[in-house]
């Protein structure tokens, strides 16, 4: 109840931007069971130009993903880029994977500009093994 009543509080922008971002974790929640790795790049690398600013967007996909039922930071990386994009900025999303004392782990994690907006952590122990730039505007 607490969440609902934060949300009726935020602007009217940050209320669509959370809506977006709870949408597109959905989405690609769902996708990664059903559509093939560069269908799913191909739907994260699109482009637009609605301007909302970088921060609002992270806080928006950030807070989105932690309600979604079985959110990984694939799905969060996937949606954040989406919504990037959609607002004209550009991204580029990371896939690495890691082997520590016999265990093999995947991460990935989304920079712009050489910082990292979700995923952070331990990214010096994983090996990076595919990039995907968002397109030009």
């Amino acid at each position: 109840m607490r969440k609902l009543s934060v949300f009726w509080v935020l602007s009217g922008a940050d209320k669509r931007l959370l809506l977006e971002a709870f949408a597109a974790c959905a989405y690609f929640r769902l996708a990664l069971y059903f559509v093939s790795a560069s269908r799913l790049r191909a739907m994260a690398v699109r482009s637009g130009r609605s301007g909302a600013p970088v921060e609002r967007i992270v806080w928006a996909v950030r807070t989105a993903s932690r309600s979604t039922p079985g959110a990984t930071c694939l799905v969060s990386g996937l949606a954040l880029q989406r919504m990037l994009g959609r607002h004209g900025h550009r991204s580029e999303l990371h896939i690495g994977v890691s082997r520590t004392g016999g265990v093999f782990a995947a991460h990935a994690w989304v920079e712009r500009d050489g910082r990292v907006l979700v995923g952070e952590g331990e990214l010096d122990t994983y090996v990076r093994l595919v990039s995907w730039p968002s397109r030009e505007r």
